[in-house]
């Protein structure tokens, strides 16, 4: 009986490894995308209990938002998905697009224009 729940145990672990090795891949394949389009900024807030946030700003030249991906969610399975509300908006406007109720989200978003802020200053 013990034995049958260890094989199962290592097993769950094993296939949570491998999924999130894809999610990584997932991860840098949508970062160097973004980074072809322009600069780059990461923000990434954990969640202590609930959902964590991932957003990924690239912004051109003059600061506006060329595309915009977050990730939220508590598990392997959660994808980069298009953020639409924050595209064309400059990069330091950013938090006027998101939900105020959704903290992990704001506060990556927050931390992606902190991000592009310091990129800003050492150009």
């Amino acid at each position: 009986m013990w034995i049958k729940l260890l094989w199962i145990i290592g097993l769950m672990w094993i296939l949570q490894g491998v999924l999130t090795y894809f999610q990584i891949k997932n991860f840098q394949i949508k970062l160097k995308d973004m980074k072809e389009k322009g600069r780059v900024g990461l923000g990434t807030a954990k969640g202590r209990l609930g959902a964590g946030a991932i957003v990924i700003l690239s912004v051109n030249e003059t600061g506006r938002i060329v595309e915009a991906r977050k990730m939220t969610g508590i598990s392997v399975f959660a994808r980069f998905k298009p953020f639409p509300e924050l595209k064309d908006l400059y990069y330091w406007e950013a938090t006027k697009g998101v939900d105020s109720s959704n903290k992990s989200l704001l506060k990556a978003v927050t931390r992606a224009v902190e991000s592009l802020s310091e990129k800003t200053k050492v150009d």
